[in-house]
């Protein structure tokens, strides 16, 4: 199946205001125009839907709650084989920091960075033990970096990965998860597709896309594992934006062909990549 990319998407999230997805010259990556300043962007995130930020009691975030408790352990896996550093690790755009408080519980010392931490109402560790400032980063070192589904989300990739790899220990290794434009279900779903998420997703990333930005980051490609919780979720919100009412069952079935496919066109949804800091 040939992957068609939208030009236009609708941020059926929240304002629904329509964006425009273009390709950046010579990469497989896509970016979010209008840009949205770093100013405005926070009013994007202002709901109570936003489910990294918020709880909210509906069968939909009661599924949120389940997926996020399942993958944690799988992210636990990933880290686990990908470094034997579990201390001094930071999770960049930690939402309510759940992923660093369940490391911590198992005796891991991990931090937190989420600028949008003051706002997030179900918080798991205290305020003044999170990092919001990227300024504030800068005099620190870490072994690992984490980015579950956030790179996808910051102004500048190229200041962001500058910025990740200036705190990473020599060697370090840089675990990066996010969403894949050219998966089974974001061609089925096309400008439905929740893993777009305009305006709160400058960017849009294939695997090979993604790879090739890091390696002209100075980060070296080591493996990738499909994330098999995220197309089920994914396309169960996208036939929420449908207006469907049989959400669930169709996202489930949509979101299972997906993750067969995945098996054989190598496509997934998401992907947790892992990265090695090359100096």
């Amino acid at each position: 199946m040939k992957t068609t990319t939208p030009t236009k998407v609708k941020d059926y999230f929240l304002t629904k205001e329509t964006f425009s997805v273009s390709k950046i010259k010579d990469l497989d990556v896509f970016q979010t125009l209008p840009k949205t300043d770093k100013e405005s962007i926070n009013k994007y995130y202002k709901s109570k839907k936003y489910l990294s930020h918020n709880n909210n009691k509906t069968f939909f975030s009661s599924l949120y709650l389940f997926v996020k408790w399942g993958s944690f352990y799988f992210k636990y896996r990933v880290l686990k084989k990908a470094s034997s550093h579990h201390n001094r690790l930071l999770d960049f755009g930690s939402g309510n920091a759940y992923f660093v408080s369940k490391l911590n519980e198992k005796g891991g010392q991990a931090f937190a960075y989420d600028p949008f931490y003051s706002q997030v109402s179900n918080k798991t560790i205290e305020q003044q033990k999170v990092f919001v400032n990227e300024s504030d980063l800068i005099t620190s070192k870490f072994k690992t970096v984490t980015m579950w589904h956030s790179l996808e989300h910051v102004f500048s990739y190229k200041d962001t990965l500058s910025l990740a790899s200036e705190i990473l220990d020599s060697k370090g290794c840089l675990i990066v998860a996010c969403p894949n434009y050219q998966s089974y279900d974001a061609n089925y779903y096309k400008e439905y597709w929740a893993g777009f998420d305009v305006p709160r997703h400058y960017w849009h990333f294939s695997p090979n896309g993604l790879i090739e930005i890091m390696a002209n980051s100075g980060f070296d490609y080591i493996n990738k594992k499909p994330m098999y919780f995220d197309a089920l979720y994914v396309s169960m919100l996208s036939e929420q934006y449908k207006k469907s009412k049989l959400w669930f069952f169709k996202g489930l079935v949509v979101g299972l062909v997906s993750n067969i496919v995945s098996l054989f066109k190598k496509n997934a949804s998401s992907y947790v990549y892992v990265f090695k800091k090359r100096f």
